[in-house]
């Protein structure tokens, strides 16, 4: 979930709500302790205001 609140300009006063569903795989050995996490998602509005809707992200991750 992501929550943004607008303080000044043009969007004062609204308030975007995002939901994220999405998938997660991982964590791959790539060398020793180094790993490889891969995950990606859609950011879907939930409230009447938003900048944006339906915007897919991809994250990638290298834990050690």
């Amino acid at each position: 979930m992501n929550y943004t609140y607008f303080s000044q300009g043009p969007s004062d006063g609204q308030t975007p709500v995002f939901l994220t569903p999405g998938i997660v795989v991982g964590r791959f050995r790539i060398h020793d302790r180094l790993g490889f996490t891969i995950g990606t998602g859609v950011q879907i509005a939930t409230t009447h205001f938003h900048t944006y809707n339906h915007k897919y992200i991809l994250t990638v991750r290298f834990p050690f």
